[in-house]
């Protein structure tokens, strides 16, 4: 199945560079017939196959609360279970919306802007196949080099910085993982998941290994004071930048703490949890702080974004099932609130209006009711309301994190009030009011707006309304990691 994928995408490639070859040599005629259009219809196409595939996977995919599919890759295993097949979802259900997202303001290069799109993709989602720790940290970085082209090509007036900020602050901080990784195959002789549940460290090890797991984990989230590079990348990346590092990208942390530091360093893990509270606790009310200042409409999604973080993290360290699958699941609604509220931002009020300063925006509602409403339900989703997937991740997280920690907690739980503070603040300013004298009266979204901000509302208010069609295929993996015998 990989491999017919790969096919697909290296002849969509070899189209690319055959047509873009003819244009430079002068030739009136392209290879697609109709040029750019047909290098976004075929960028769509292949985003479209991937979705299939995942989808596939998940219908065959019997859920007897192990790994199914499981075959050897040049000795790698990869395989799929409950755990990484709703991940594997959620990338088949991006990428068609990076695409579409961009599909009118990238005009050069877009080819390779569909490539990097579809590579980083492609790279993701054999990150949630691999069984096997050191492939799940060449593929975490590896994803740092389409990053980096796509925002130093694409990105705003500061994406040299931007670019710069994703690859230091990611990479040094992965490499104390890769030590971690080092140590631990040096002790077990293996990489395999499947194998370190059966081993148990003694705890100065443990410590060792959770230490520079963590590292990587604090800047990867991000969580405070390893925090400032997000912000910069996310106002300055494209629109489909955006939406792959808020939905997916920042995933990988949540992934990485289900599979290698709750089973392997159990002790370590209950040993260090306040710290880790604390640093979420900060992350929290620092951030929800700075937010509500911000001016910024990506700026301020983008540090929305880290508070979510922090309560996943929370939720993931409450060893007890309740808390993971809350985490589990804060993490999915995260993938798909965000990315619609960057496209809301990033997407159709930049089209329209070329600017992302809050100031200059007030009254939509009285021109564009269609978006306003879109945009009023992506924001009550947002600061979790009920029959939203956010709620339910997030009282999930914070219940089951309460019975080790009542006080952090307690505190922890002002983030409800917080983030309904900014988001507030954010949704009132754009769309009610007297119509801003900055902004001109335009059409409301077209309908591949609409598709877009639908494709993200959906799924979360399904996740929300019942959220068991994923809580009963968790229920078995969470049971082995933290009940294993």
């Amino acid at each position: 199945m990989l491999l017919g994928l790969w096919i697909i995408v290296l002849l969509f490639i070899g189209l690319i560079i055959l047509n873009n070859a003819r244009i430079y040599e002068g030739k009136s005629s392209h290879i697609f017939g109709g040029g750019e259009l047909w290098i976004k219809r075929g960028g769509l196409f292949v985003s479209i196959v991937i979705l299939y595939i995942t989808i596939y996977w998940w219908y065959i995919y019997s859920n007897n609360g192990g790994y199914e599919l499981i075959e050897s890759v040049n000795t790698i295993l990869v395989g799929i279970d409950s755990v990484s097949i709703y991940f594997i979802l959620l990338i088949g259900l991006i990428l068609p919306l990076c695409i579409l997202g961009n599909w009118n303001n990238i005009k050069v290069n877009i080819g390779l802007y569909n490539i990097i799109i579809i590579t980083l993709g492609i790279l993701l989602l054999i990150n949630f196949i691999c069984i096997d720790i050191l492939s799940f940290y060449v593929l975490f970085e590896s994803t740092l080099i389409p990053l980096f082209i796509l925002i130093s090509i694409y990105g705003a007036e500061n994406k040299e910085k931007a670019a710069y900020y994703v690859l230091i602050y990611t990479l040094v901080a992965s490499l104390f993982m890769l030590l971690s990784i080092c140590v631990t195959t040096y002790i077990l002789n293996t990489t395999s998941y499947l194998v370190y549940t059966q081993y148990v460290l003694s705890l100065d090890i443990q410590v060792l290994l959770w230490l520079g797991i963590m590292l990587a984990i604090l800047v990867k989230s991000p969580l405070y004071p390893l925090h400032i590079w997000l912000p910069v990348v996310h106002s300055e990346s494209p629109l489909g930048g955006s939406i792959i590092l808020a939905s997916i990208v920042l995933k990988l942390t949540i992934y990485l703490i289900i599979r290698w530091m709750l089973p392997f360093l159990s002790e370590a893990t209950i040993l260090y949890y306040p710290t880790v509270y604390i640093i979420c606790i900060l992350t929290i009310i620092i951030t929800s702080l700075i937010t509500i200042v911000q001016i910024d409409l990506k700026v301020i999604i983008a540090y929305s974004s880290i508070s979510h973080m922090a309560v996943c993290i929370i939720g993931a360290f409450s060893n007890n099932i309740v808390g993971i699958e809350g985490s589990y699941l804060l993490a999915l609604a995260h993938g798909f609130i965000s990315p619609g509220l960057f496209i809301a931002v990033g997407g159709i009020l930049y089209d329209r209006y070329h600017t992302r300063i809050l100031l200059y925006y007030n009254g939509l509602l009285s021109y564009m009711p269609i978006f306003s409403f879109y945009f009023i339900v992506l924001s009550f989703a947002n600061i979790g309301t009920p029959l939203s997937a956010n709620f339910v991740g997030e009282f999930l997280s914070l219940y089951g994190a309460f019975n080790n920690s009542p006080i952090f907690i307690s505190i922890a739980a002002f983030s409800v009030l917080l983030s309904a503070t900014y988001q507030m603040k954010l949704t009132s300013r754009i769309t009610g009011g007297k119509p801003s004298e900055y902004t001109h009266v335009t059409r409301d979204i077209t309908n591949r707006e609409s598709i877009l901000l639908l494709s993200t509302i959906l799924p979360a208010l399904f996740i929300g309304i019942y959220p068991n069609f994923i809580l009963n295929s968790l229920y078995t993996n969470i049971s082995n990691i933290l009940y294993i015998l």
